[in-house]
């Protein structure tokens, strides 16, 4: 059977002005070529070389060079390579709103074993006893922001209240605005968030972010991250805000590099005269210092001088 001298990779969140640059570090004796195809955020690249070794390397590159972008090759669905990374590292992923639901279960529920690593909200957001739970957590952590919430803000709170209530190592959440989505991922070290916009394709974006996270690789340009520390609720704003400059004090330090140099010249002369400072005029003479650091001796009383 003749060996492949074709393939094709499938990246997501690639950016798309590094195609041309990846393809043109082929080497010449690979004899390889490269054609690619974007579809919104995501990227087929269609790879030939004359023989497959030349194949092998020029794949190789490019997966050097895209890394966590490459979800697969072939006709590998994101959604197939969400629920592989889940399986191969044993993840577990909860649903905190209906609306994160709507963007994962039609693109989940033809993908074979899917259900061994997402409950499709039987056991979070959709169940009689566990949804309402996690709708409690998230708006007792929001406070008094009312009976309408900065969405956002809740959607968070969703996240983390079903990753905690359900006990999965990952849980997602969505909230939609007029003009985008809010895509919101909980993990145990903190919060992954993305905005995209309402043209655009909300359920891939929340896959390959799941894929990622579930495989420990870096999350695509433009994804915020929020540390445990800091992925609460009633803080992200307020987190985003600089922190105010310590006021500086000149004379503080004036004073300080002034004690310094006292102490410097105390441990000086108790070197010189081991203690004895009544012997360190003459101690300086017999160093046989410059003038100008002995003037002083010049106004010196001389035995048997009257002062006037």
């Amino acid at each position: 059977m003749a060996e492949e001298t074709r393939c094709v990779l499938r990246l997501y969140g690639a950016p798309q002005g590094r195609l041309a640059a990846a393809v043109a570090r082929f080497a010449p004796q690979w004899r390889a070529e490269a054609q690619w195809k974007c579809r919104g955020a995501e990227t087929l690249l269609a790879v030939h070389a004359d023989t497959p070794s030349g194949l092998k390397k020029a794949a190789q590159s490019l997966r050097s060079s895209f890394g966590a972008d490459v979800y697969g090759a072939g006709d590998t669905s994101l959604a197939a390579a969400a629920v592989q990374a889940l399986e191969a590292h044993d993840r577990l992923l909860a649903c905190g709103d209906a609306a994160a639901g709507a963007l994962l279960e039609a693109r989940l529920e033809k993908v074979p074993g899917a259900e061994k690593v997402y409950d499709f909200g039987t056991m979070s957001y959709a169940d009689a006893k566990t949804g309402p739970q996690i709708e409690k957590r998230a708006r007792a952590k929001l406070g008094g922001e009312g009976d309408k919430p900065e969405p956002v803000r809740l959607a968070l709170a969703r996240a983390q209240a079903a990753r905690r209530i359900v006990g999965t190592e990952l849980a997602v959440a969505c909230a939609e605005r007029e003009s985008d989505h809010v895509l919101v991922l909980s993990a145990k070290k903190g919060c992954w968030l993305r905005t995209v916009p309402a043209a655009d394709n909300a359920a891939l974006w929340l896959l390959d972010m799941i894929r990622r996270a579930a495989a420990g690789l870096p999350q695509a340009e433009g994804t915020g991250f929020l540390p445990a520390g800091q992925a609460s609720p009633n803080t992200p704003q307020d987190e985003a805000k600089p922190r105010p400059k310590k006021k500086k004090h000149p004379l503080r330090v004036l004073l300080a590099v002034l004690l310094l140099l006292a102490l410097a010249a105390l441990g000086g002369g108790w070197y010189l005269t081991g203690g004895d400072f009544a012997a360190l005029p003459e101690r300086l003479k017999a160093l046989r210092l410059p003038e100008w650091i002995t003037l002083w001796q010049a106004h010196e009383p001389k035995p048997g001088a009257r002062l006037i």
